[in-house]
């Protein structure tokens, strides 16, 4: 419902004609991206193994905004490549499959991230110094590439949808005419992802980042 509302707040206030300007730029981006794994060996809603997973990505992308006559800032930023969100491996000696045979290795598992796309609405506030606080509320949307490989099944690719919620807050300074920059601390909850190998061993993923991102654009 939460996502329903964002939405639907977005795009009202994006096709709106009372803004009173536009602006582009370039974001880049230093994530803390922390994943909470999980093992359920049989599928029966029993967690058997769990891992933390705590990665550092520096990557870049391109924002688009409206600001309203109402101070209300509106905008999409997009992360033009693939990332890799998450990557892990287990060494076992003992795995259970199909059969009563005892295999041994290293699972490994992998998330490849690409259209990541946030939808975003940043309530603002302009100070006296002529800088300018905001609020940062966003509904983000990508693709993930799930891998999983076992030593006791086969490997398995999952394509899913990622979705997720983004909060930050910020600070907002214009620079020469047209010019301006923003810095901004953020945190993104995304839903939680899940494959099952041919073994019924289901992985699932909780994926949470914590960014601080530093924005140059140029409005018009």
């Amino acid at each position: 419902m939460k996502k329903l509302i964002l939405t639907i707040a977005f795009l009202t206030s994006f096709v709106s004609a009372a803004y009173s300007q536009g602006s582009v730029g370039f974001t880049v981006n230093m994530a803390d991206i922390d994943t909470s794994l999980s093992d359920d060996i049989d599928s029966n809603g029993t967690t058997n193994t769990t891992k933390d997973i705590s990665n550092d990505v520096v990557f870049g992308s391109i924002f688009l905004e409206r600001q309203l006559n109402n101070g209300l800032v509106v905008g999409i930023d997009f992360i033009p490549f693939e990332a890799e969100f998450e990557s892990r491996s287990t060494t076992q000696t003992s795995l259970k499959g199909k059969t009563d045979s005892t295999a041994s290795g290293t699972n490994k598992g992998t998330a490849d991230v690409s259209k990541h796309l946030t939808f975003y609405v940043q309530p603002t506030k302009e100070l006296n110094n002529g800088s300018k606080i905001f609020a940062t509320l966003g509904l983000v949307r990508a693709d993930v590439e799930s891998k999983v490989q076992s030593v006791s099944s086969t490997d398995k690719t999952v394509d899913q949808s990622l979705d997720g919620i983004k909060l930050g807050i910020g600070l907002k300074r214009d620079v020469g005419a047209n010019g301006f920059f923003k810095l901004e601390l953020n945190r993104t909850d995304y839903d939680d992802i899940s494959a099952t190998t041919s073994n019924s061993t289901k992985v699932t993923a909780d994926i949470d980042s914590t960014v601080l991102g530093l924005s140059v654009g140029r409005s018009f």
